[in-house]
């Protein structure tokens, strides 16, 4: 029985709606929240590619975020000095031996240039952020491991279930993650996937450690990635009294300063 237009214009405006939410889906997801075969799944994405409406990828779909998303250079421009001194503080906490997970963003991307100046001896650095390949891959007495997963050209980063399935089969001391914001709620960042694979790695750490200079401050995002009482501690070039004027009240010890260490 042929189904109405109406219904199929609905249908496909609701996938666009996923999109620009999420950023990415994978065909089994859209499947499962539009109630859908995966033949029909196909035929929106390919109705809605050729008006230009979403981006296909293999295996799935990209809406709005990953090309309004601002470049991985042009982040690198920003807060330089304080994500230097994160990293600074980031590195002075990483022993010999250890395996390190570094996300992605600029900040990582601080923390890999510092470990070519401090590199502690053996160490193993697991990441999905494709940007630190080129400072990490000539490290001495080093090893790189990087995740799987769906390419996002303009974060550097891969993302999705193959980069879930990988990081959750890691053994990790030390997490160094980001956010795009905090508030008294806890940390926010910019599309699911990110944040389930940042929870997949936050399962896998022995300690989990926030980095995020003052411009975070007071900013959400639109998917909430944790509150506060769930991270081992923040890395952040803000005090404790400018955090609590903005209602984010951490238990004590939890803020690590770059001027602490």
């Amino acid at each position: 029985m042929r189904v109405p237009r109406q219904v199929v214009e609905a249908r496909r405006l609701r996938l666009t709606e996923l999109l620009q939410e999420r950023g990415y889906l994978p065909i089994s997801d859209l499947c499962d929240e539009l109630g859908v075969s995966e033949a029909t799944a196909r035929r929106d994405l390919s109705a809605l590619e050729s008006e230009e409406r979403i981006t296909r990828t293999y295996g799935g779909a990209l809406g709005e975020f990953n090309a309004s998303f601002i470049s991985f250079r042009e982040r690198l421009r920003e807060e330089t000095e304080a994500k230097n001194a994160i990293a600074r503080t980031a590195v002075s906490l990483i022993k010999p031996g250890m395996r390190v997970y570094l996300d992605a963003g600029t900040t990582a991307f601080s923390i890999a240039q510092e470990l070519r100046r401090n590199l502690p001896e053996g160490l193993t650095v697991i990441t999905n952020n494709l940007a630190l390949i080129e400072p990490l891959g000539s490290l001495p007495s080093a090893k790189t491991i990087l995740l799987g997963g769906q390419l996002l050209e303009r974060q550097s980063v891969l993302l999705g279930d193959e980069a879930v399935r990988a990081a959750a089969l890691q053994k990790i001391d030390l997490a160094f993650l980001g956010a795009q914001g905090m508030t008294a709620e806890g940390l926010w960042n910019s599309q699911r996937d990110i944040i389930r694979l940042q929870q997949a790695v936050m399962k896998r750490a022995t300690l989990s450690f926030f980095c995020l200079d003052h411009s975070k401050l007071g900013h959400k995002a639109p998917e909430h990635l944790a509150d506060w009482s769930s991270i081992s501690a923040l890395i952040c070039d803000l005090s404790i009294p400018e955090l609590r004027r903005s209602g984010i009240l951490l238990k004590p010890g939890t803020l690590i300063s770059p001027s602490s260490i």
